[in-house]
């Protein structure tokens, strides 16, 4: 058993001002989900030295789908960088009043309940990742919670968490509902602010957090460590807004759940009722797949991960992601897994060609192959034939199914690993109206001279960006292609200082 675990509030102590707002704004803009080669750190850089003041008026953003582990999409955002800003900048200002608050919700806790939020992490100026964790500080609780004899074990989730969230309940959290609402039209209260900046990013909508940027992780908390406080006669712990909670009956599993979702309707949040259930102990704990994958030999007598080890366990992580209602998650984490072990030449080889293989049939894999795959086993092959035939079919999969995140990431391969895609066709890209598709298009066709197909790129972006509230929707593919005549009031600034939100090619 783990003594030296932290709480919560030891988390955020360490937090200071200056971190809150570097690692929202320098670190925190964009997903990780997207291609890697975005950056807001010279934005914020620029920021740090000029101390702009940006307008202070409501945007829209730029929306992106990013497929998740049941092969179905999720919407991220890309948040205007001047509204997105002015919230930092505040947080930042008033963050003190916000360690209090998480002191106040959490002091009581007889363990950390959250389990996924901002923190200071080792070498990483980034303040949020998902499923970071140190072994050291965290501790254990589900197992000190099992060690109390509990009977039954009870999941459940918040309804379309982020998209739910309503703004003014930012308010009733940090102030409480009787005094945010006798005080709701006083702007000038710190609360308020927090509730009319968040506004901002989402063009004055009262419903709905952006997601993919970092603050949407930090201003949830607010509301959900409220929920927590609330709740701490039972034993549970939470991922965001997954709970799961240990019980003594079937009865109290439902009492927990009920006064779970008393407590969200406080906030305007509801349990996600197709996702509730209540499991009898120890079977559901221990028939999770991460449990039987782990129970699986990886090693020879040699040192070695064989073909046959390698393919034993791949084979048995697609019979429990079959298991488990088709989640790519399982994949996911045996590709993970495998990538560390020291695989022997065949056992590389398949390994590298079925997880390829995999990535057509469930895109939600895409992401990481760059990581896990093509810097690891196949960045050495001078000719990058793996990748050049794998991005060629994706790029045509992902236009044909819609899938531009597909479509995108397979001219990120192409343009980082040096090939030509046959048969490219600009006019696809164009006919998505998918900046992220767009913009990689773009450095694909300047990359390799393509003329023709760069003026018409330009040429759509010119019409895009005639009017502001447009531009705002594809601002990061505006901003990037088009010059700065093309560009009005802060923007055209911007882009007369050289700020990009782009890494150089160099670095991709």
């Amino acid at each position: 058993m783990i003594t030296n675990a932290k709480s919560y509030y030891d988390f955020m102590s360490e937090i200071t001002p200056a971190d809150i707002y570097s690692g929202l704004l320098a670190h925190g803009m964009f997903s990780d989900k997207l291609p890697p080669v975005f950056t807001s750190k010279p934005f914020y850089d620029y920021v740090q030295t000029n101390s702009p003041t940006f307008q202070s008026k409501p945007h829209k953003y730029v929306y992106y789908e990013n497929m998740r582990n049941i092969n179905v999409p999720r919407p991220l955002a890309i948040p205007n960088p001047f509204a997105y800003q002015r919230l930092c900048a505040f947080l930042r200002d008033i963050w003190p009043n916000l360690q209090v608050h998480f002191q106040n919700q959490t002091k009581t806790e007889s363990h950390r309940v959250s389990r996924i939020h901002l923190r200071k992490m080792y070498q990483e100026d980034s303040l949020f990742q998902m499923n970071y964790g140190n072994w050291r500080v965290d501790g254990s609780p589900e197992v000190d919670i099992l060690m109390t004899g509990k009977r039954y074990m009870v999941k459940a989730d918040i309804s379309s968490c982020f998209p739910s969230i309503y703004t003014h309940a930012l308010s009733w959290a940090l102030a409480t509902k009787e005094v945010a609402k006798v005080n709701r039209k006083n702007s000038k209260l710190w609360y308020n602010k927090i509730d009319a900046l968040a506004r901002k990013l989402t063009n004055d909508e009262t419903h709905g957090l952006l997601i993919g940027p970092h603050v949407s992780n930090l201003l949830t908390e607010l509301i959900l460590t409220c929920v927590d406080s609330k709740l701490q006669k039972w034993s549970y712990v939470r991922a965001i807004d997954d709970y799961t909670c240990y019980v003594d009956s079937h009865e109290d599993g439902q009492r927990f759940l009920t006064e779970l979702g008393a407590a969200l309707r406080e906030y305007e949040l509801s349990l996600n009722h197709k996702k509730t259930e209540i499991l009898e102990l120890p079977l559901a704990a221990t028939s999770h797949w991460q449990r039987k994958l782990n129970m699986l030999p990886l090693t020879t007598s040699y040192g070695k991960t064989d073909f046959p080890l390698t393919r034993a366990y791949l084979d048995h992580a697609i019979e429990l992601m079959d298991q488990n209602k088709g989640n790519a998650a399982i994949l996911k984490y045996a590709i993970k897994v495998l990538s560390e072990k020291d695989l022997t030449h065949n056992a590389k080889e398949y390994f590298t060609k079925t997880v390829l293989g995999l990535s057509l049939a469930y895109p939600y894999l895409v992401t990481m192959l760059d990581e896990y795959i093509f810097s690891k086993f196949c960045a050495n092959c001078s000719s990058h034939e793996c990748i050049r035939i794998f991005a060629q079919r994706a790029l045509q999969d992902g236009i044909t199914r819609r899938n531009y995140e597909q479509a995108a990431y397979a001219i990120f391969f192409a343009i980082k690993y040096g090939f030509q895609l046959e048969g490219f066709d600009i006019a696809a890209a164009i006919q998505s109206a998918d900046s992220i598709f767009m913009l990689m298009s773009y450095y694909y066709v300047h990359k390799e001279g393509l003329t023709n197909e760069l003026a018409q790129l330009i040429t759509s972006a010119q019409q895009y960006a005639s009017d502001l509230i447009t531009f705002d929707e594809y601002w990061i593919y505006l901003y990037e292609i088009l010059p700065k005549t093309d560009l009005q009031e802060d923007w055209r600034t911007l882009k007369e200082k050289g700020i990009s939100f782009v890494k150089p090619l160099s670095d991709w």
